[in-house]
C-alpha cells in the first residue's frame, strides 16, 4: 500500500488522501551547485536513502529540511541567500501547481479551470528551468511539466517532459517510477505497446518489489492481448516465482481465473 501511495503521489495522479507537505518543506529542495558543506551532504543524502526505502516523498523533504536548518548555520550569507531566492523561486511555481481551483469564484488570481491552472504551472515551470538551466531543480520541473500535460491529456508533450527529465536525474528510484508512467501512457493512451513493452522489460528487474511487479503484470497483460500466449505465460511464470504474494501476482492470477 505505501507502494502505491507513493507512486500515485509523484507521477500527478489525484488521490483521495493526498499527504500534506507543512509550507516552507518543498523550499529545501535546493541544489547542489550552492555549496552546502560536507556533514549537510551526507546528512541530506542519508536522510534520502532512509526515507526512499520507506517510500514516502514527503519525509525525504522533511529530512532534508531538518539536515537544511542544522547546517544553515554554517554558511555565509552569500550561500544562504542563493537557497532563499532558489527555494521561493521554485516554491513559487509548485503554488501554481497545487493551487485550489474555484470553478465560480470571482476573487482575482483564483483559477477557475484545472486547464487554466495547469497552463499557468506549466509558463511558471519554464520560467524557472530559463533562469535556472542545467540544474537539479530545473530537471524536476520537466517532472512536473510531464505531470501537467498528463493532465491536460497533451500525451506526446508529457512523453517529452518525462524523457527531458529521465535523460538527466540521477535518482534511480525516481526514474524508474517516471519511467513506469511513460509506460503506461505509451500503452493506454498511444496504443505504442511496442515501445510500452520495451520500457516495461527495462522494469521489471528492479530492486522495488512494486515497480518489479506491476512491470511483469502489465506485460503478461499485453502479450496475452496479443494472443501470444507463450510471452504472456512466461511473464505471468516470472512473476509468481519473483513475487508470488505481491498484490499483481494475486490479481493476475484472478484475473486468469475468470
Amino acid at each position: 500500500m505505501a507502494s502505491y501511495c507513493f507512486k500515485r503521489y509523484i507521477v500527478g495522479h489525484k488521490i483521495k488522501h493526498k499527504p500534506k507537505v507543512k509550507k516552507g518543506v518543498v523550499e529545501n529542495l535546493v541544489e547542489e551547485e550552492v555549496e552546502y558543506s560536507d556533514e549537510f551532504v551526507d546528512i541530506a543524502n542519508k536522510a534520502l536513502d532512509t526515507s526512499i526505502k520507506y517510500k514516502y516523498v514527503v519525509f525525504a523533504m522533511i529530512f532534508v529540511a531538518i539536515a537544511i536548518a542544522g547546517t544553515l548555520a554554517f554558511m555565509d550569507s552569500s550561500k544562504k541567500k542563493k537557497i532563499n531566492t532558489l527555494s521561493q523561486e521554485f516554491s513559487k511555481a509548485l503554488s501554481v501547481y497545487n493551487a485550489e481551483v474555484i470553478p465560480n469564484s470571482q476573487a482575482e488570481g483564483q483559477f477557475k479551470s484545472t486547464k487554466e491552472k495547469l497552463n499557468k504551472a506549466i509558463e511558471e515551470f519554464n520560467s524557472f528551468i530559463a533562469a535556472h538551466p542545467n540544474t537539479k531543480l530545473s530537471n524536476i520541473m520537466n517532472m512536473y511539466i510531464g505531470n501537467a500535460y498528463y493532465q491536460l491529456n497533451d500525451f506526446d508533450n508529457a512523453i517529452k517532459s518525462y524523457d527531458l527529465f529521465l535523460s538527466s536525474n540521477d535518482d534511480n528510484n525516481l526514474k524508474e517510477l517516471i519511467s513506469l508512467k511513460k509506460a503506461e501512457i505509451l500503452n493506454d493512451n498511444k496504443k505504442n505497446t511496442d515501445k510500452a513493452i520495451e520500457v516495461y522489460k527495462s522494469l521489471k528487474d528492479s530492486k522495488n518489489e512494486y515497480i518489479a511487479s506491476i512491470s511483469l503484470y502489465k506485460l503478461a497483460n499485453i502479450f496475452k492481448t496479443k494472443k501470444d500466449n507463450k510471452s504472456s505465460k512466461k511473464f505471468i511464470d516470472e512473476l509468481n516465482k519473483k513475487f508470488p504474494k505481491s498484490y499483481y501476482a494475486l490479481k493476475l492470477n484472478q484475473d486468469n481465473k475468470l
